[in-house]
Protein backbone atom coordinates (compact mmCIF):
# COMPACT_ATOMS: atom_id res chain seq x y z
CA UNK A 1 0.00 0.00 0.00
CA UNK A 2 2.63 2.46 1.10
CA UNK A 3 4.76 1.43 -2.25
CA UNK A 4 1.72 2.27 -4.41
CA UNK A 5 1.66 5.31 -2.47
CA UNK A 6 5.01 6.06 -2.94
CA UNK A 7 4.89 5.56 -6.73
CA UNK A 8 1.30 7.83 -7.19
CA UNK A 9 3.24 10.36 -5.45
CA UNK A 10 6.06 10.08 -7.70
CA UNK A 11 4.14 10.07 -10.81
CA UNK A 12 2.43 13.02 -10.04
CA UNK A 13 5.75 14.83 -9.24
CA UNK A 14 7.26 14.07 -12.31
CA UNK A 15 4.16 14.80 -14.23
CA UNK A 16 4.38 18.09 -12.73
CA UNK A 17 8.38 18.87 -13.29
CA UNK A 18 7.73 17.71 -16.57
CA UNK A 19 4.43 20.26 -17.55
CA UNK A 20 6.79 23.32 -15.49
CA UNK A 21 9.86 22.35 -17.57
CA UNK A 22 8.04 22.74 -21.07
CA UNK A 23 6.71 25.32 -20.21
CA UNK A 24 9.51 26.92 -18.71
CA UNK A 25 11.68 25.59 -21.70
CA UNK A 26 9.56 26.85 -24.50
CA UNK A 27 8.92 30.54 -23.22
CA UNK A 28 8.50 31.53 -26.77
CA UNK A 29 5.88 29.16 -27.66
CA UNK A 30 4.19 29.64 -24.48
CA UNK A 31 3.76 33.23 -25.07
CA UNK A 32 2.12 32.95 -28.00
CA UNK A 33 -0.16 30.87 -27.10
CA UNK A 34 -1.10 32.21 -24.29
CA UNK A 35 -1.10 35.96 -26.28
CA UNK A 36 -3.58 34.22 -28.82
CA UNK A 37 -5.67 33.47 -25.98
CA UNK A 38 -5.77 36.66 -24.43
CA UNK A 39 -6.36 38.51 -26.78
CA UNK A 40 -9.55 36.41 -28.20
CA UNK A 41 -10.89 36.48 -24.87
CA UNK A 42 -10.50 39.93 -24.57
CA UNK A 43 -11.92 40.87 -27.59
CA UNK A 44 -15.01 38.04 -26.18
CA UNK A 45 -15.16 40.23 -23.20
CA UNK A 46 -15.06 43.74 -24.75
CA UNK A 47 -18.09 42.69 -27.10
CA UNK A 48 -19.78 40.65 -24.38
CA UNK A 49 -20.00 43.40 -22.06
CA UNK A 50 -21.32 45.56 -24.65
CA UNK A 51 -23.89 43.22 -25.94
CA UNK A 52 -25.48 42.73 -22.22
CA UNK A 53 -25.57 46.45 -22.07
CA UNK A 54 -26.37 47.46 -25.44
CA UNK A 55 -29.94 47.52 -24.68
CA UNK A 56 -30.22 49.67 -22.25
CA UNK A 57 -27.59 52.05 -23.40
CA UNK A 58 -28.96 51.95 -27.41
CA UNK A 59 -32.45 51.97 -25.98
CA UNK A 60 -31.72 55.35 -23.69
CA UNK A 61 -29.77 56.58 -26.90
CA UNK A 62 -32.79 56.45 -29.39
CA UNK A 63 -34.72 58.08 -27.27
CA UNK A 64 -33.11 61.08 -29.07
CA UNK A 65 -35.16 60.82 -31.69
CA UNK A 66 -38.36 61.24 -30.31
CA UNK A 67 -41.59 59.70 -29.05
CA UNK A 68 -42.81 56.32 -29.60
CA UNK A 69 -46.02 56.16 -26.78
CA UNK A 70 -48.97 57.79 -27.48
CA UNK A 71 -51.76 58.68 -24.78
CA UNK A 72 -55.15 60.28 -25.97
CA UNK A 73 -58.65 60.08 -25.56
CA UNK A 74 -60.66 56.90 -26.63
CA UNK A 75 -61.80 56.43 -29.95
CA UNK A 76 -64.63 55.37 -28.92
CA UNK A 77 -65.72 58.31 -26.83
CA UNK A 78 -66.02 60.50 -29.68
CA UNK A 79 -64.17 63.35 -27.74
CA UNK A 80 -61.03 64.98 -29.05
CA UNK A 81 -59.71 66.09 -25.41
CA UNK A 82 -59.04 64.78 -22.19
CA UNK A 83 -58.56 66.32 -18.75
CA UNK A 84 -54.61 66.63 -18.47
CA UNK A 85 -55.06 65.34 -14.90
CA UNK A 86 -55.92 62.07 -16.18
CA UNK A 87 -53.12 62.35 -18.40
CA UNK A 88 -51.00 63.26 -15.69
CA UNK A 89 -52.02 59.87 -13.80
CA UNK A 90 -51.80 57.56 -17.10
CA UNK A 91 -47.87 59.33 -17.48
CA UNK A 92 -47.38 58.48 -13.55
CA UNK A 93 -47.62 54.52 -14.60
CA UNK A 94 -44.89 54.52 -16.60
CA UNK A 95 -41.45 53.90 -14.12
CA UNK A 96 -39.26 57.22 -13.68
CA UNK A 97 -36.29 55.78 -14.36
CA UNK A 98 -37.78 54.21 -18.16
CA UNK A 99 -39.52 58.02 -18.65
CA UNK A 100 -37.50 59.91 -21.07
CA UNK A 101 -39.21 62.67 -21.86
CA UNK A 102 -42.87 63.32 -21.93
CA UNK A 103 -45.42 65.95 -23.11
CA UNK A 104 -49.17 66.94 -23.44
CA UNK A 105 -50.25 68.85 -26.15
CA UNK A 106 -53.18 70.78 -27.15
CA UNK A 107 -53.53 72.83 -30.25
CA UNK A 108 -55.88 75.02 -32.36
CA UNK A 109 -55.52 77.51 -35.18
CA UNK A 110 -54.52 81.09 -33.91
CA UNK A 111 -54.32 84.56 -36.11
CA UNK A 112 -50.91 85.82 -35.84
CA UNK A 113 -50.04 88.97 -37.48
CA UNK A 114 -49.64 87.76 -40.82
CA UNK A 115 -51.73 84.87 -40.85
CA UNK A 116 -53.16 82.18 -39.51
CA UNK A 117 -51.02 79.49 -37.58
CA UNK A 118 -51.13 76.60 -35.62
CA UNK A 119 -50.80 76.87 -31.98
CA UNK A 120 -49.67 73.97 -29.93
CA UNK A 121 -49.13 74.11 -26.16
CA UNK A 122 -46.84 72.05 -24.79
CA UNK A 123 -44.49 71.46 -21.18
CA UNK A 124 -41.44 72.96 -22.45
CA UNK A 125 -39.14 70.89 -20.09
CA UNK A 126 -41.08 67.70 -21.37
CA UNK A 127 -40.83 68.83 -24.79
CA UNK A 128 -37.18 69.21 -24.91
CA UNK A 129 -36.36 66.07 -23.51
CA UNK A 130 -38.78 64.47 -25.66
CA UNK A 131 -36.99 65.96 -28.77
CA UNK A 132 -33.78 66.65 -28.20
CA UNK A 133 -32.94 66.28 -32.03
CA UNK A 134 -34.57 69.79 -32.28
CA UNK A 135 -32.29 72.69 -33.75
CA UNK A 136 -33.20 75.66 -31.95
CA UNK A 137 -31.74 79.00 -32.79
CA UNK A 138 -32.37 81.25 -30.11
CA UNK A 139 -33.34 79.56 -26.50
CA UNK A 140 -35.53 77.16 -25.47
CA UNK A 141 -38.14 78.22 -23.22
CA UNK A 142 -37.39 76.63 -19.68
CA UNK A 143 -40.07 76.90 -17.21
CA UNK A 144 -43.82 75.99 -18.06
CA UNK A 145 -45.11 79.45 -16.29
CA UNK A 146 -43.91 81.64 -19.05
CA UNK A 147 -47.48 83.27 -20.39
CA UNK A 148 -44.87 86.11 -22.10
CA UNK A 149 -42.51 84.04 -24.67
CA UNK A 150 -43.19 81.72 -27.48
CA UNK A 151 -41.30 79.81 -29.76
CA UNK A 152 -41.93 78.95 -33.33
CA UNK A 153 -41.52 76.73 -36.18
CA UNK A 154 -38.70 77.35 -38.81
CA UNK A 155 -41.08 77.52 -41.71
CA UNK A 156 -43.36 80.00 -40.23
CA UNK A 157 -40.95 82.30 -39.10
CA UNK A 158 -39.03 82.34 -42.82
CA UNK A 159 -43.05 82.90 -44.16
CA UNK A 160 -43.87 85.60 -41.45
CA UNK A 161 -40.43 87.12 -41.42
CA UNK A 162 -40.09 86.45 -37.72
CA UNK A 163 -36.48 86.21 -35.82
CA UNK A 164 -35.22 85.60 -32.12
CA UNK A 165 -36.39 88.72 -30.19
CA UNK A 166 -39.16 89.96 -32.57
CA UNK A 167 -42.96 90.41 -30.79
CA UNK A 168 -45.64 88.54 -32.35
CA UNK A 169 -49.37 89.26 -31.86
CA UNK A 170 -51.55 85.94 -31.15
CA UNK A 171 -55.54 86.60 -31.73
CA UNK A 172 -57.98 83.42 -30.99
CA UNK A 173 -61.30 85.19 -32.96
CA UNK A 174 -63.65 82.48 -31.38
CA UNK A 175 -62.51 83.51 -27.73
CA UNK A 176 -61.07 86.83 -28.41
CA UNK A 177 -58.02 86.70 -26.79
CA UNK A 178 -55.15 88.49 -28.17
CA UNK A 179 -51.99 88.42 -26.59
CA UNK A 180 -48.14 89.65 -27.54
CA UNK A 181 -45.51 87.12 -27.12
CA UNK A 182 -41.40 87.40 -27.46
CA UNK A 183 -39.96 84.74 -29.71
CA UNK A 184 -37.93 82.86 -27.73
CA UNK A 185 -36.55 80.37 -30.03
CA UNK A 186 -36.97 79.41 -33.21
CA UNK A 187 -37.13 75.53 -33.61
CA UNK A 188 -36.31 73.28 -36.80
CA UNK A 189 -37.48 69.68 -36.36
CA UNK A 190 -38.14 68.75 -40.72
CA UNK A 191 -41.46 67.82 -39.64
CA UNK A 192 -44.98 69.95 -39.23
CA UNK A 193 -43.61 71.26 -35.60
CA UNK A 194 -41.62 73.69 -38.24
CA UNK A 195 -45.32 75.21 -39.69
CA UNK A 196 -46.46 75.89 -35.37
CA UNK A 197 -46.12 78.04 -32.73
CA UNK A 198 -44.93 76.67 -28.93
CA UNK A 199 -46.72 77.98 -26.16
CA UNK A 200 -46.91 76.61 -22.63
CA UNK A 201 -49.61 74.45 -21.81
CA UNK A 202 -51.69 76.74 -19.27
CA UNK A 203 -51.36 79.74 -21.51
CA UNK A 204 -52.32 77.90 -24.65
CA UNK A 205 -55.16 76.02 -22.54
CA UNK A 206 -56.71 80.03 -21.77
CA UNK A 207 -56.04 81.09 -25.65
CA UNK A 208 -58.66 78.61 -26.65
CA UNK A 209 -60.39 77.92 -24.22
CA UNK A 210 -59.72 74.75 -23.18
CA UNK A 211 -58.63 75.08 -19.30
CA UNK A 212 -57.41 71.50 -18.47
CA UNK A 213 -58.28 69.91 -21.48
CA UNK A 214 -55.24 68.69 -23.89
CA UNK A 215 -55.32 66.42 -27.13
CA UNK A 216 -53.02 63.86 -26.65
CA UNK A 217 -49.94 63.44 -24.84
CA UNK A 218 -46.55 61.85 -26.52
CA UNK A 219 -44.06 60.10 -23.89
CA UNK A 220 -40.37 58.77 -25.00
CA UNK A 221 -40.20 55.37 -23.06
CA UNK A 222 -37.12 53.58 -22.79
CA UNK A 223 -37.47 50.41 -24.45
CA UNK A 224 -34.73 48.00 -22.41
CA UNK A 225 -36.97 45.90 -20.02
CA UNK A 226 -40.44 47.41 -20.51
CA UNK A 227 -43.28 45.50 -22.29
CA UNK A 228 -44.97 48.57 -23.86
CA UNK A 229 -47.40 46.80 -25.16
CA UNK A 230 -48.64 45.11 -21.58
CA UNK A 231 -47.65 49.00 -20.33
CA UNK A 232 -50.65 50.59 -23.14
CA UNK A 233 -53.45 47.99 -21.89
CA UNK A 234 -52.61 48.68 -18.13
CA UNK A 235 -52.96 52.29 -19.19
CA UNK A 236 -56.03 51.57 -20.97
CA UNK A 237 -57.33 49.35 -18.74
CA UNK A 238 -57.17 51.63 -15.53
CA UNK A 239 -58.41 54.65 -17.58
CA UNK A 240 -60.72 53.82 -19.93
CA UNK A 241 -61.39 57.40 -21.43
CA UNK A 242 -57.94 56.80 -22.94
CA UNK A 243 -56.21 54.86 -25.80
CA UNK A 244 -52.76 54.12 -24.83
CA UNK A 245 -50.16 52.87 -28.05
CA UNK A 246 -46.65 52.85 -28.01
CA UNK A 247 -45.90 54.09 -31.96
CA UNK A 248 -45.12 50.83 -33.83
CA UNK A 249 -42.64 52.45 -36.68
CA UNK A 250 -40.62 53.96 -34.17
CA UNK A 251 -40.28 50.73 -32.06
CA UNK A 252 -40.00 48.63 -34.61
CA UNK A 253 -36.84 50.16 -35.95
CA UNK A 254 -35.48 50.41 -32.42
CA UNK A 255 -35.91 46.27 -31.83
CA UNK A 256 -34.76 45.78 -36.01
CA UNK A 257 -31.08 48.14 -34.99
CA UNK A 258 -30.61 46.16 -32.28
CA UNK A 259 -30.84 42.71 -33.54
CA UNK A 260 -28.63 43.60 -36.28
CA UNK A 261 -26.12 45.07 -34.04
CA UNK A 262 -26.11 41.78 -31.95
CA UNK A 263 -25.75 39.69 -34.63
CA UNK A 264 -22.64 41.39 -36.17
CA UNK A 265 -21.31 41.00 -32.32
CA UNK A 266 -21.76 37.66 -32.63
CA UNK A 267 -20.76 37.17 -36.26
CA UNK A 268 -17.45 39.02 -34.89
CA UNK A 269 -16.51 36.64 -31.66
CA UNK A 270 -17.05 33.95 -33.32
CA UNK A 271 -14.49 34.69 -36.13
CA UNK A 272 -12.25 35.93 -33.30
CA UNK A 273 -12.46 32.51 -31.84
CA UNK A 274 -11.93 30.63 -35.05
CA UNK A 275 -8.72 32.42 -35.34
CA UNK A 276 -7.36 32.29 -31.99
CA UNK A 277 -8.09 28.33 -32.50
CA UNK A 278 -6.19 28.28 -36.10
CA UNK A 279 -3.50 30.41 -34.19
CA UNK A 280 -3.28 28.72 -30.78
CA UNK A 281 -3.71 25.08 -33.03
CA UNK A 282 -0.55 26.23 -35.05
CA UNK A 283 2.08 26.91 -32.17
CA UNK A 284 0.81 23.28 -30.85
CA UNK A 285 1.39 21.35 -33.91
CA UNK A 286 4.85 23.21 -33.70
CA UNK A 287 5.57 22.58 -29.97
CA UNK A 288 4.66 18.66 -31.06
CA UNK A 289 7.17 18.83 -33.42
CA UNK A 290 9.65 19.92 -31.44
CA UNK A 291 9.10 17.43 -28.41
CA UNK A 292 9.21 14.10 -30.51
CA UNK A 293 12.16 12.72 -29.04
CA UNK A 294 10.72 13.68 -25.52
CA UNK A 295 7.40 12.51 -26.20
CA UNK A 296 9.38 9.01 -27.72
CA UNK A 297 11.58 8.84 -25.17
CA UNK A 298 8.46 9.36 -22.48
CA UNK A 299 6.41 6.12 -24.30
CA UNK A 300 10.09 4.03 -24.09
CA UNK A 301 10.24 4.57 -20.12
CA UNK A 302 6.72 3.08 -19.98
CA UNK A 303 4.16 6.31 -20.54
CA UNK A 304 0.97 5.13 -21.92
CA UNK A 305 -1.31 7.52 -24.16
CA UNK A 306 -3.50 8.63 -21.71
CA UNK A 307 -0.81 9.90 -19.46
CA UNK A 308 0.39 11.52 -22.77
CA UNK A 309 -2.61 12.74 -23.83
CA UNK A 310 -3.08 14.09 -20.02
CA UNK A 311 0.58 15.89 -20.04
CA UNK A 312 -0.75 18.17 -23.42
CA UNK A 313 -4.10 18.92 -21.98
CA UNK A 314 -2.77 20.24 -18.76
CA UNK A 315 -0.26 22.83 -20.41
CA UNK A 316 -2.93 23.52 -23.01
CA UNK A 317 -5.62 24.32 -19.75
CA UNK A 318 -2.88 25.96 -17.67
CA UNK A 319 -1.83 28.56 -20.25
CA UNK A 320 -5.76 28.82 -21.62
CA UNK A 321 -7.15 29.72 -17.88
CA UNK A 322 -3.87 32.01 -17.86
CA UNK A 323 -4.92 33.49 -20.79
CA UNK A 324 -8.46 33.99 -20.79
CA UNK A 325 -8.10 35.62 -16.94
CA UNK A 326 -5.77 38.05 -18.82
CA UNK A 327 -8.04 38.54 -21.40
CA UNK A 328 -11.22 39.39 -19.34
CA UNK A 329 -9.10 42.39 -17.87
CA UNK A 330 -7.84 43.45 -20.78
CA UNK A 331 -11.41 43.08 -22.68
CA UNK A 332 -13.31 44.65 -19.98
CA UNK A 333 -10.75 47.61 -20.43
CA UNK A 334 -11.31 47.77 -23.55
CA UNK A 335 -15.29 47.27 -23.31
CA UNK A 336 -15.07 50.59 -21.35
CA UNK A 337 -13.55 52.49 -24.14
CA UNK A 338 -15.79 51.53 -26.57
CA UNK A 339 -18.52 52.82 -24.16
CA UNK A 340 -17.19 55.77 -23.70
CA UNK A 341 -16.59 56.30 -27.80
CA UNK A 342 -20.26 55.00 -28.98
CA UNK A 343 -21.97 56.13 -25.97
CA UNK A 344 -20.22 58.33 -23.89
CA UNK A 345 -21.10 56.65 -20.77
CA UNK A 346 -19.04 53.19 -18.99
CA UNK A 347 -20.18 49.47 -19.55
CA UNK A 348 -21.31 48.19 -16.39
CA UNK A 349 -19.41 44.69 -15.27
CA UNK A 350 -22.11 41.77 -15.73
CA UNK A 351 -21.11 38.51 -13.76
CA UNK A 352 -22.96 36.21 -17.35
CA UNK A 353 -19.41 37.97 -19.17
CA UNK A 354 -17.52 35.38 -17.61
CA UNK A 355 -18.48 32.33 -18.45
CA UNK A 356 -19.40 33.36 -22.02
CA UNK A 357 -15.63 34.39 -22.32
CA UNK A 358 -14.69 31.58 -20.26
CA UNK A 359 -16.36 28.47 -21.72
CA UNK A 360 -15.81 29.13 -25.44
CA UNK A 361 -12.23 30.60 -25.10
CA UNK A 362 -11.19 27.40 -22.83
CA UNK A 363 -13.26 25.09 -25.29
CA UNK A 364 -11.51 26.69 -28.27
CA UNK A 365 -8.03 25.66 -26.75
CA UNK A 366 -8.59 22.13 -26.03
CA UNK A 367 -9.79 22.14 -29.63
CA UNK A 368 -7.21 23.58 -30.90
CA UNK A 369 -5.02 20.85 -29.10
CA UNK A 370 -6.78 18.32 -30.40
CA UNK A 371 -4.99 17.73 -33.38
CA UNK A 372 -1.42 17.92 -31.95
CA UNK A 373 -2.34 15.51 -29.63
CA UNK A 374 -3.33 13.13 -32.09
CA UNK A 375 -0.13 13.74 -33.39
CA UNK A 376 1.82 13.00 -30.13
CA UNK A 377 0.01 10.00 -29.54
CA UNK A 378 0.99 8.41 -32.63
CA UNK A 379 4.76 9.22 -32.07
CA UNK A 380 6.59 6.04 -32.23
CA UNK A 381 9.40 5.34 -29.86
CA UNK A 382 11.10 3.01 -32.04
CA UNK A 383 11.40 5.88 -35.14
CA UNK A 384 12.33 8.54 -33.05
CA UNK A 385 14.97 7.28 -30.61
CA UNK A 386 16.98 4.72 -33.49
CA UNK A 387 19.36 7.55 -34.45
CA UNK A 388 20.24 8.33 -30.66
Amino acid sequence: MAGDKGAKITKREMFLRILLKSLKVRKNRVFITFFSIMIGAAIITALASVYFDISAKMSRELRAYGANFFIGPASASGNRTVDTGTIGEAVKMVPPEKLAGASPYVYGVVRLDLGNAVLAGVDFAGLKRLSPYWQVEGKWITVDFDDESCMIGKTLAKNMELKVGDSVTVIRNETGFQKSLIIKGIAETGQAEDEQIFVSLPLAQKILGMEGKANHAMLSIVTEGTDIDALAATVAGKFPVLDAKPIRKVSSSEGKILEKIKGLMAIVAVIILTITTLCVMTTLITVVSERTREIGLMKAIGADDREIVRQFIAETLLIGVAGVAAGLVVGFILAQVLGQAVFGSSISFRMIVLPVTLIPSVAASLLAAVLPVRMAVRVVPAQVLKED
